[in-house]
């Protein structure tokens, strides 16, 4: 098509269907399921290491698992935004974060530490957030990175970390989702995907966000929170930020609130009567900062995501 070809409203509709084509690192085929997309508080199925004074929980929860990083080289990972050379995340004005600590409780447990290695063997962090039991919710460049080889090999999933502490362990995921206009494609607009660990044990146990599609004068000026790991506070601590959504888009929501690298993939939530709803995927700095909306396309794919079978 050239560029003085006309393009009709319903080839547009069609185009950005096919951008929103939901694509797996094991190239299945993949269709919407229909659901609905509840916050869950989780149930404890498994016993919890006590926090005792002295006692270093990591050797303890890291026993068994398929990789394992020295303290010296997960403090040296850099932010996974870095392999697609994007906006980084930005403090914007005064750096009003803080620390969540500790991480146990709802929903700081539902958030994510993310070891990240692709292909080549480079190593990244992000940050993720459960949306059910085997599903992590994320950035589509912490899971696909052409300039890394593509699908990322493994990705170390610690929910709750908080500092060198892992109370709820961790699991290692090797199957990822995204879309076609992310890992075709490289639009900012649609950078999500989401990562399946090999079973429901560690989601069940802590929990997930809900998510929704809000719409145009529901966002806008909405009060909204994020928290997330990021790479210039000390290894393994989770940072809270909130502020209102202060420009919509069609597939993007900006905010002036505080992020830095390693918070890609952070969830953007509404915190309403009691529950909580994602509504956007954090990715870009810029002040403002800005996340992947949570349209209907994305929200299709995210129900057909969280309901993949235990």
């Amino acid at each position: 098509m050239t560029k003085h070809e006309s393009v009709s409203s319903e080839q547009q509709t069609n185009l950005a269907a096919k951008l929103h084509e939901p694509v797996s690192s094991e190239g299945e085929s993949l269709r919407d399921q229909e659901a609905i997309a509840n916050d869950f508080q989780g149930e404890s199925t498994k016993g919890e290491i006590e926090m005792v004074s002295g006692f270093d929980p990591t050797h303890a929860v890291s026993e068994g698992s398929e990789e394992v990083f020295n303290a010296e080289e997960l403090a040296n990972l850099p932010d996974a935004a870095s392999t697609a050379y994007l906006s980084p995340e930005t403090v914007c004005g005064a750096d009003d974060r803080v620390r969540i600590t500790p991480a146990t409780s709802i929903p700081w447990r539902w958030i994510c530490k993310l070891f990240i290695t692709f292909p080549d063997g480079g190593r990244y962090v992000g940050t993720g957030w459960f949306i059910g039991g085997r599903t992590v919710m994320t950035a589509g460049h912490c899971v696909f990175s052409k300039a890394n080889g593509g699908w990322a090999r493994s990705i170390e999933v610690v929910p709750g970390m908080d500092g060198n502490a892992r109370p709820f362990g961790s699991q290692v995921g090797t199957s990822f989702r995204s879309v076609q206009g992310w890992t075709q494609d490289g639009k900012p607009e649609f950078d999500y995907g989401a990562i399946i660990l090999p079973n429901c044990n560690l989601g069940n146990r802590v929990g997930w966000f809900g998510f929704a599609n809000l719409s145009d004068s529901t966002l806008k000026n909405l009060l909204v929170n994020t928290s997330g790991y990021p790479a210039d506070k000390p290894l393994g601590t989770q940072w809270f930020n909130a502020g209102t959504i202060t420009n919509v888009t069609d597939r993007k929501i900006y905010y002036m609130i505080d992020t830095i690298g390693g918070q890609s993939g952070s969830p953007v939530w509404r915190f309403l009567n009691g529950e909580r709803h994602a509504v956007g995927i954090h990715a870009y700095g810029g002040c403002p900062n800005s996340a992947t909306r949570i349209i209907k396309p994305v929200f299709d794919n995210m129900l057909a995501w969280k309901n993949i079978p235990c």
